[in-house]
This record gives structure tokens, C-alpha cells and sequence, in this order.
């Protein structure tokens, strides 16, 4: 049952539904078809996957032997209730939450019926419904059920995807990671930007300078690894300059923030240079 010829039904034909079932077609997977609250998008992606737009979710959850759930996620909870329990024997149901186990929104596994609870989640930002062409570059995380996530993790790397699984205890610590790199490092960026337009600078004038800087410090972390580098002033030790920094913003919170930051930074510092003496930005950071 559970091989690369298994069905695949998808409740929810959004995003992360039409670029799974695209990448899955892609791969010879047979999709059984899809139910969505808005029926034209149902249509519109099982015509790109031969397959069918259902009008009935338990309909579809019946024939499917892989059920994902692909709604927003305050949602999946409530979807899922309405699939009658008869209709999921010997079915994996399958969420895409980064942040929400599977256990917290489908509750326990049935073992009645063999019914396999788990979620799949990419870590990459799915933000069209052709996001499948970037899929193989990327690492997807599975957690629920034992013998389910085993039994996925062989399908999903029979579809050439890179897959972990991980525990449903380090759920949340692996989203706030995903969290911090993304829409954390955002909140940065914009803050650079209003910190050049308070110089003069206009906003599109400010992204465009600060461009060059961003993108060679991502290329640089991701070839040689956040110690080799960091560059600037907390690294050289330049208590002046940091105090400088500290002097220059406008609210408590942004000093706050930078010194927090700065806080962080030294300690990678500490790694990079372990015969510099810090003990002076030590000082002036803890103060």
C-alpha cells in the first residue's frame, strides 16, 4: 500500500497543496484528486495532475491511501473532524505545519483502523503554486507516527527529496530556528533600511545600497559558516564604535536589540579570535 503507487488526495488546493501534488506528478505518483472550499482551484490543479476535483472531502479521503491536509493551519484541525473516521482506514493523513505537531491538531493515532498521523513540513518558503521546481534543494522535516514517517521518509526519497525526521518534542525549537533565519533576519534588514532613511536616504535607495552587503554576508555564512564570518566591529573588539552605534539609535528598544545582538556576536568573536581580549566590550555590553 504505502509505495511510490500509493494515491495521494490533497484537502486544500492552495500553495503548499498544488506544489506538493505538482512535484508528486512529476514523479510518477498517482494523485486521486483534490477537495477545496473553493471549487474552481480543486479544478484547475486536477486538471494539471489527471486526476479529480472532488466536491465531497470523505469522498476523496476514501480513496486516497495518503491524505495531505493542506489548509491554513488554524484550520486543519476542524477539516480533519469532518472526514468520517471509516473513510481514513489504513490512510496517512498528513499535515504541512511548521510550528504545530501532528499529534496537537489530529490527536491520537487510531490504531482501530490503522489510521497514521503525521506532518511533513519543507523549510523553504512556499510562495506560489509552482514552488515544486525549487523542492529538491530543499530539506523536509517529517515527525508523527513511527512506522508512518518511516514509510514516507522511504516514498519521499524514492521522489529524490532530501528528508529528516524529527521528534515531536523539538517541534516548536525547529520552527523558531526556521523563524529566526527568515522572518527575524527580515525585521534586521528593515531596520537598516530605516536607519538610512533617517540618514536621507529614500527607501528604495536604501535597499539598493544595503543589497551588495546582504547578499555577500548570506553567500559568505553559508560557504564558510557564521565564525569565519563575522566581520565588524564587535569582532575587532571596538568598544568605540559599538558605543557609537548604541549613542546613534533613537529607542530604547533598538538599543536593547543591538546590544543583545552584540551580546550574541561576541560570543561567536570569542571562537574566531580565542587570544583577543575582549574584556573591555565584555564589560561595556553587560553594563
Amino acid at each position: 500500500m504505502y509505495t511510490i503507487s500509493m494515491r495521494i488526495g490533497f484537502v486544500g488546493a492552495g500553495k503548499v497543496g498544488s506544489s506538493l501534488a505538482l512535484y508528486f506528478y512529476s514523479h510518477q505518483c498517482e494523485i486521486s484528486g483534490f477537495y477545496s472550499k473553493t471549487e474552481e482551484h480543486a479544478v484547475e490543479i486536477a486538471d494539471k495532475t489527471e486526476s479529480h476535483a472532488f466536491t465531497d472531502i470523505n469522498s476523496l479521503a476514501k480513496i486516497s491511501d495518503l491524505l495531505f491536509i493542506t489548509v491554513p493551519d488554524d484550520e486543519i484541525a476542524s477539516v480533519f473532524r469532518e472526514i468520517s473516521s471509516d473513510n481514513l482506514k489504513n490512510t496517512i493523513v498528513c499535515h504541512c505545519s511548521g510550528s504545530l505537531t501532528a499529534k496537537e491538531v489530529f490527536g491520537e493515532d487510531d490504531n482501530a483502523l490503522n489510521i497514521r498521523k503525521i506532518s511533513l513540513h519543507p523549510l523553504c518558503a512556499v510562495d506560489s503554486k509552482e514552488s515544486h521546481t525549487e523542492f529538491e534543494k530543499v530539506f523536509f522535516f517529517l515527525e508523527g507516527n513511527h512506522e508512518a514517517t518511516e514509510l514516507m521518509m522511504d516514498f519521499l526519497k524514492s521522489c529524490s527529496l532530501n528528508v529528516r525526521i524529527i521528534s515531536s518534542d523539538i517541534k516548536a525549537k525547529y520552527h523558531l530556528a526556521a523563524s529566526v533565519v527568515s522572518n527575524q533576519v527580515v525585521a534586521l534588514i528593515n531596520g537598516g533600511v530605516e536607519l538610512l532613511e533617517q540618514c536621507g536616504f529614500t527607501k528604495e535607495d536604501s535597499l539598493e545600497a544595503l543589497a551588495p552587503l546582504i547578499k555577500g554576508n548570506i553567500e559568505h555564512v553559508l560557504k564558510n559558516g557564521p565564525v569565519q564570518a563575522l566581520t565588524g566591529p564587535v569582532q575587532r573588539g571596538d568598544v568605540n564604535t559599538v558605543s557609537k552605534h548604541i549613542r546613534s539609535l533613537e529607542t530604547y528598544s533598538d538599543r536593547l536589540l543591538y546590544t543583545l545582538l552584540s551580546r550574541k556576536l561576541l560570543q561567536i568573536a570569542k571562537i574566531k579570535n580565542p587570544d583577543r581580549d575582549f574584556s573591555k566590550l565584555d564589560k561595556y555590553l553587560s553594563e
